[in-house]
């Protein structure tokens, strides 16, 4: 009997076509929107190896070049590639922006340049570098008589350790990238759409709210029976649209959500519990019209998408700064939160605190909406 009415609203709800779309259609036009605006925002930032040509009395290699071709961006990428070239070879390649600039090294380096950008300002702050901690190192062994040639023996290291502060974001396995928030708020609004599931199905059961409801009320089945049935039937169609927008994003936009996968569904199958409870309560404690209430949980969802960082990323760490209880008691920032954990941090712990939060917010609003739909009674239908 349970599994007949629970196949039965599954029929139901697949030709509710509002629904079905709000939740399977427009997260992934959302997606694609956030795909081609902020996909190559980190992309930019990113430190390649920078063509650089050298100029030398003699034609060959020093101390200075072997430094520059020494420092390293990540173990196997260097931060320059090196190329020794005459005056005016160097020049030409100059001005056809074949390189980022090239250096005559005569008693010392001196840089030149066609226009300033990232890549010169790179070049440049290492130019200084080495001049800075070569004049250190010359004072050095000069005031305490170091044999000069066994100062500079390791120099070309020493200068190499510029690689311990001139890293390369992207190079490791789990890279910082704040645009990953908008992706992490498109799911947690998926789960979110879960309040139109749990606002729909407490419509249907309220004999004053339709004629669905009215129907319901005069059979005779349990209606806490019917409910439970309804409400997994939602919870079915509404999380097999979360798992439909996660593959279009793993699958087809290439979007790294990390490689906990079951973690990712759990946390997933909470927020979709959440989002369906929170609609529910809204129905039942809000005292007034369907559209209104509608509206009101509305403004609740893009609300909470809101100050989960969703429209400005920044408006995340502001709560979080300000007022982290509103953190909490949002659940679109608390999956968001739960997704960023599991991208950047190897413990659970505050995953754990997430989904723990998420839980206790789900109780409450199911409580909630139980006992206000339990002691709901009609004197006629």
């Amino acid at each position: 009997m349970a599994f007949q009415l629970y196949k039965t609203r599954i029929k139901c709800l697949c030709r509710n076509y509002e629904i079905i779309f709000w939740s399977f259609g427009f997260p992934l036009f959302l997606a694609i929107f956030f795909y081609m605006g902020f996909n190559n925002l980190a992309k930019g930032e990113s430190i390649d190896t920078i063509p650089v040509a050298a100029v030398t009395e003699d034609g060959g290699e020093n101390e200075f070049i072997r430094t520059m071709e020494a420092v390293q961006i990540t173990k196997d990428k260097r931060l320059f590639k090196v190329e020794l070239k005459t005056l005016d070879d160097a020049r030409a390649m100059l001005q056809n922006d074949k390189i980022a600039g090239y250096i005559v090294y005569s008693d010392k380096p001196v840089l030149h340049i066609k226009n300033m950008g990232i890549e010169q300002s790179i070049v440049k702050s290492f130019v200084d570098s080495y001049l800075s901690r070569k004049g250190t190192i010359n004072n050095i062994s000069n005031s305490i008589d170091i044999n000069q040639e066994e100062a500079n023996k390791d120099f070309t290291d020493v200068l190499a350790g510029y690689k311990d502060y001139l890293v390369d974001g992207r190079a490791g396995d789990k890279n910082p990238d704040y645009t990953l928030i908008y992706f992490y708020t498109i799911i947690a609004l998926t789960c979110m759409f879960g309040t139109n599931w749990g606002f729909r199905e407490m419509v249907d059961i309220q004999a004053n709210q339709s004629a669905v409801g009215a129907r319901i009320n005069i059979s005779p089945v349990h209606k806490m029976k019917l409910l439970s049935c309804n409400l997994l039937a939602a919870f079915t169609l509404h999380y097999l649209s979360i798992l439909f927008l996660l593959a279009f994003l793993n699958k087809v936009l290439r979007i790294e959500l990390g490689q906990r996968t079951g973690m990712i569904l759990l946390t997933c199958m909470l927020g979709s519990f959440c989002g369906i409870a929170l609609g529910a309560m809204v129905c039942v404690a809000v005292k007034t019209n369907v559209k209104v209430r509608g509206a009101i949980l509305n403004v609740i969802v893009m609300g909470g998408g809101f100050l989960s960082g969703m429209m400005i990323v920044d408006v995340k760490y502001m709560i979080a700064a300000k007022a982290p209880f509103v953190g909490y008691l949002n659940p679109s920032s608390l999956i968001t939160d739960a997704f960023y954990c599991l991208y950047y941090y190897d413990g659970y712990n505050r995953l754990f605190e997430n989904l723990f939060m998420l839980c206790i917010l789900t109780v409450v609003f199911g409580a909630v909406a139980y006992f206000e739909i339990r002691r709901r009674e009609y004197a006629s239908i």
